[in-house]
């Protein structure tokens, strides 16, 4: 636990800082040079400013000079000179360590520095004229506050300062013998003490940082390690060559890597044997050259070579060797095979910005192209699709039939689209079209009526003629200029547009295409509607909590539930989630919404859920709230509810908008009162590895765009791949798996394959009341329909 500052004593302050000054350790020599270094940085501006206060003490006394003045200025001169000449030949230099002789002697000099401008009160303070005593007031004052400041990351040498001229200052004020200083004498030591341990509370937390950051460094520097060791699935090949690059060491590996045997690799240069199995695209050799050629050490450099037909995706280390004598003897480093870890990132990098049921864009690539063709100034049209009765093909049909009618139409847009055209999938049975072909607003209704039309056409789908259609929404995108006050709209606007354009289409009846207008706005306002609802909310009873059991499929026992929060508003009707929580944290209502959730949940857990863990949903506004987990800590207390059968869900986008570090903070402060964190949609966001370095989940939830596709074929096998994939990264860092959104036997039967140890969906139990969800659990049986699947 982190001291305030506030309670600690100047004693426990300058206690605090000896490692810089009795710790021999390697720790305690980094954080010394980095806090000599602070100090160094300023030492030309320092030494320069105190020759030219020196040269104002002169010119006070001028032209009737005191004997002994000229002596005193030429040995502050050269004392100055010391520090400036350490500072001209270590410049540049970036020193790892310094030792205890380093600190003790930049305190000696400030000792040194402090005692020859004591002479100056003590000299000639006494009986110097009112301006002259002025001045050299002035200067004293001055070169303490600013010599306390500069040297407050060496306590001990800004200690030494101040004394030295505190006991000075007073010394000459006393041998003035002006009653009239008496006061000054007193402000004099209290100015002295305040300086002193506002320069000590500086250093401490000057101190307190680095040490922070080094051991997050460290952290990080662990955890990435893991990673790569749990990523790269081939021994590194080890490699040195002489001083003109020849190879004269050889490993097995390297040979297997570059299909030559040892014995013709010895003696060859290595950057010829590169380039004679180089990708012809591959800017890493010359990027290798350059650094051998320039004599820097190499860290990962990315390497392609073509070895028996395929490419080979390498990663390569190199440092200088030296000899005995400290001479140059060339080069030693690995080379290690690290294709399967590129492909695994590249079908990540594709699964995040492909949707995995059809292939095509999804709504990050979408955005993103959205975005570029706003910023370029590209006039053109955002089309949103959605299908007419899809609902009511997968409540007859089932999700089967939806996901090929889906596929189907997927590949209908994509062979309506013009070069240059892009079509996403945005979810469920929603697409979109960026339109870059044309400008002109009736090739945009040109091609909404071709792909309503293509729509239209009947679909074959499992032996069965499907007849449905196709709404279409359309947001013009004109060239800046042509928009009022010559500013275009947002990604984010557009969508607004075409979604109005697409509920005004729907309601005309199936079938249609509009085109958005600034008179259309029912979508806008029917948020408005939910917004001023949702005030209300919470104080009026309107909100409930439905329950989904979570269950572990080796014995299909249930093992916790999630808490789904549900909204039945007296003129909206019942409102989904997805459509008010969006609102919700835009409206900045998200949380009194998360605070009642939270304590409901943990309410009706600690009376009705026995022993089960409880998952509940965490907004990233909520996650980021001063108070957050002092709600948990007290909703905690208030309900009796343990700790650790609270499970607090997250998703990667905690982590963004410049969140990151506050969001590490407060899950670390959560985890400390013993509340189990679970990263939720994993895989969905094109950062979620990188979540995985952030923060030690407890749980990762798999989401159901994933688990959906795990039991089929085609590029569900790259999905059941992934899933596969993710349950061992997560069993490598302690990590459970839950698997989201299972509804079919055969997709139990895959993601236990695969290595998952926990569902969560309809095949399990839909969401339901407290009342039911406990019948559900009194009822459960040993095994369910799907645990046939396994066996």
């Amino acid at each position: 636990m982190r001291t305030p500052l506030g309670s600690l004593s100047p004693l426990r302050l300058l206690a605090a800082s000896s490692p810089l000054y009795d710790d021999d350790g390697a720790d305690a020599g980094r954080l010394r040079a980095a806090m000599l270094g602070a100090v160094m940085r300023m030492t030309p501006l320092v030494m320069v400013a105190n020759v030219g206060c020196a040269l104002v003490i002169v010119w006070a006394f001028a032209p009737a000079l005191p004997r002994g003045i000229g002596v005193w200025a030429a040995l502050l001169a050269a004392t100055a000179a010391v520090p400036l000449r350490a500072w001209w030949r270590g410049r540049g230099r970036v020193h790892e360590t310094v030792s205890r002789r380093a600190v003790r002697q930049a305190t000696w000099h400030a000792a040194a520095l402090a005692a020859l401008w004591a002479v100056v009160p003590l000299a000639w303070f006494p009986g110097a004229a009112p301006h002259q005593q002025v001045q050299i007031a002035i200067v004293t004052t001055g070169m303490m506050g600013a010599g306390a400041f500069l040297l407050n990351p060496l306590p001990r040498a800004c200690l030494a300062y101040l004394a030295i001229y505190s006991v000075a200052g007073v010394g000459a004020l006393l041998a003035d013998g002006n009653p009239a200083f008496a006061g000054v004498v007193a402000m004099l030591a209290f100015y002295a003490s305040v300086l002193a341990f506002g320069a000590l509370a500086a250093g401490y937390r000057h101190l307190a940082l680095l040490r922070s950051q080094a051991e997050t460094a460290r952290q990080q520097r662990m955890l990435a390690l893991l990673l790569q060791d749990f990523e790269q699935h081939a021994d590194e090949a080890l490699w040195q060559t002489d001083a003109e690059g020849r190879l004269v060491h050889v490993s097995p590996r390297l040979a297997e890597l570059l299909g030559l045997g040892a014995e013709a690799l010895v003696g060859r240069p290595l950057l010829a044997l590169l380039d004679e199995r180089g990708v012809a695209d591959d800017p890493g050799r010359e990027a290798l050259r350059r650094a051998l050629a320039d004599v820097r050490s190499v860290r990962d450099l990315p390497l392609r070579l073509a070895v028996g037909g395929q490419v080979r995706h390498l990663a390569v280390r190199a440092k200088r060797v030296f000899g005995e004598t400290g001479q140059a003897e060339g080069w030693r480093g690995v080379l290690a095979d690290v294709t399967e870890r590129v492909l695994d990132q590249q079908r990540l990098h594709t699964m995040a910005h492909t949707d995995a049921l059809t292939g095509l864009a999804n709504r990050l690539t979408l955005t993103d192209a959205l975005a570029a063709c706003l910023n370029e100034g590209r006039p053109g049209a955002l089309l949103l699709l959605d299908l007419d009765d899809f609902k009511e093909v997968n409540d007859t049909l089932g999700h089967s039939a939806g996901d090929e009618l889906l596929r189907g139409v997927a590949q209908r847009l994509r062979e309506g689209l013009r070069p240059g055209d892009l079509v996403a999938r945005l979810g469920g049975d929603e697409f979109a079209v960026l339109m870059q072909h044309s400008a002109r607003i009736e090739d945009a209704e040109a091609l909404a009526a071709r792909l309503g039309a293509a729509i239209a056409a009947p679909f074959e789908v499992m032996g069965r003629q499907l007849h449905i259609g196709g709404s279409v929404g359309v947001a013009p995108i004109r060239a800046p200029a042509a928009s009022a006050g010559g500013a275009g709209p947002t990604v984010d606007e557009l969508f607004i547009q075409a979604d109005s354009a697409l509920y005004a289409a729907k309601e005309a009846g199936r079938g249609r295409h509009v085109v958005h207008t600034p008179g259309l706005g029912e979508r806008t306002r029917r948020r408005a509607a939910i917004e001023r609802a949702l005030a209300q909310a919470v104080t009026h009873g309107e909100l409930s909590l439905h329950w989904q059991p979570r269950v572990e499929i080796a014995s299909w026992n249930v093992v916790g539930a999630e808490a789904l929060l549900r909204w039945e508003a007296p003129d909206l009707g019942n409102v989904p989630p997805a459509e008010f929580i969006g609102v919700a944290e835009r409206c900045g209502l998200i949380e009194p919404i998360g605070r009642f959730a939270l304590q409901r949940a943990c309410a009706e857990a600690a009376a009705a859920l026995g022993n089960l863990v409880v998952s509940v949903n965490v907004s990233p506004l909520q996650l980021r709230a001063a108070g957050f987990v002092d709600l948990v800590r007290d909703v905690l207390r208030d309900t009796g509810l343990p700790a650790a059968r609270l499970e607090l869900e997250v998703t990667e986008a905690v982590f963004g908008e410049g969140g990151g570090v506050e969001a590490v903070a407060q899950l670390h402060a959560l985890r400390d009162l013993g509340v189990q964190v679970a990263l939720d949609d994993f895989g969905l966001g094109p950062a979620s590895l990188a979540c995985l370095r952030r923060f030690p989940f407890d749980t990762l939830k798999i989401d159901a765009a994933f688990v959906g596709g795990a039991s089929g074929h085609g590029t569900q096998e790259e999905a059941r791949a992934l899933v596969q994939a993710l349950a061992r990264l997560a069993a490598t860092l302690h990590m459970r798996t839950v698997c989201e959104g299972v509804e079919t036997g055969s997709q139990l039967a895959a993601l236990a394959a695969a290595g998952c140890e926990q569902v969560q969906g309809y095949l399990a139990a839909p969401p339901r009341p407290l009342a039911l969800f406990g019948e559900l659990l009194r009822e459960w049986p040993q095994a369910r329909p799907g645990v046939a699947a396994l066996h």
